[in-house]
């Protein structure tokens, strides 16, 4: 999905400002499920919510809070669009939850799910989690 053009216009104005102060609820989509992770450290007393679209079934997760200091005075949201990402979903345990369906969870859901996750070497078929140790490489002589 392509933000549309006005959005895209207040995007590059933001970008360009030399200050933002925001009163009001601000909503950030993230990438991936790292950004997601950094938020919750971020965002004091976050809510964690997991969730699927009641009409397109499509998953969610997001990390929430209300925030009152600069730049952002409002809830502020982060979240992380599952379709993207269906290793993370699966590794928090959600492949039950229907359409229309939340599920809460917290800070330490989301880190022991990503370091769950697989990491695949893009030089080789090898796959490895986050929890073990690389393959040394032999020294050069």
């Amino acid at each position: 999905m392509y933000p549309s053009a006005k959005a895209r216009e207040l995007a590059v104005l933001l970008r360009i400002s030399r200050e933002l102060d925001v009163c009001g609820d601000l909503t950030a989509t993230v990438d991936n499920p790292s950004e997601l992770i950094a938020w919750t450290d971020v965002l004091a007393d976050a809510t964690v919510l997991a969730w699927r679209a009641s009409d397109s079934g499509c998953r969610f997760v997001h990390v929430a809070a209300d925030h009152r200091r600069a730049p952002v005075r409002g809830h502020v949201s982060a979240v992380l669009s599952c379709e993207q990402h269906p290793e993370f979903w699966e590794a928090l345990h959600l492949a039950d939850l229907e359409a229309g369906g939340t599920r809460a969870l917290s800070a330490r859901d989301l880190a022991e799910a990503w370091k769950a996750m697989p990491i695949t070497s893009p030089d080789s078929q090898t796959t490895e989690t986050r929890t073990q140790k690389p393959a040394e490489t032999p020294a050069a002589t």
